[in-house]
């Protein structure tokens, strides 16, 4: 390899390939961060628990931070309701206005993308209903554990072993 754009021409594949690898690594990263992300319902448990754990929040504090927290994630919930409403007012226009400058094959292939994209939002909305269904429910699908009223103990365990074995 003694002419200099045939190294050009390697170092350029060489940079294609790892832009490719690259761009794969990302789209799977960001959408496993989307599919994961947490469903309304998990807001104020989390906020609660990152309070809680980094704060290292007294039994009395917790207790006050949890109608803070409630209220204030509600309130944070029906603003993003109130946007995805409007978002989809605006979009919904958006696409009325593009659809009316198209040729009727434009148009087709237009209103075939728009099917596909609606496919996905509708699956990605009924991925997020199953997750608000078994939020806060451990990974097998059986029912937490009950919350104890503040201050209680919870139930001594059971024995490993009986007594005099």
């Amino acid at each position: 390899m003694n002419k200099p754009w045939q190294v050009i021409l390697v170092l350029i594949g060489i940079f294609a390939a790892g832009g490719v690898a690259g761009g794969f690594v990302t789209l799977r990263v960001c959408k496993d961060k989307l599919v994961n992300r947490p469903v309304p319902e998990e807001w104020a448990p989390r906020h609660l628990k990152r309070l809680h754990d980094r704060l290292a929040l007294t039994p009395e504090q917790d207790e006050l931070m949890r109608p803070i927290v409630k209220r204030n994630m509600e309130h944070l919930n029906r603003i993003r309701n109130s946007s995805l409403e409007e978002t989809k007012t605006v979009v919904e226009g958006m696409q009325r206005e593009i659809s009316a400058n198209l040729t009727p094959e434009q148009r087709a292939k237009f209103e075939q993308m728009n099917h596909e994209m609606r496919e996905m939002r509708e699956a990605r909305e009924k991925a997020e209903k199953a997750k608000r269904a078994n939020a806060g429910r451990p990974e097998d699908g059986s029912r937490p554990p009950r919350d104890r009223p503040p201050g209680a103990k919870p139930p001594p365990s059971p024995p490993d072993k009986p007594p005099g074995h």
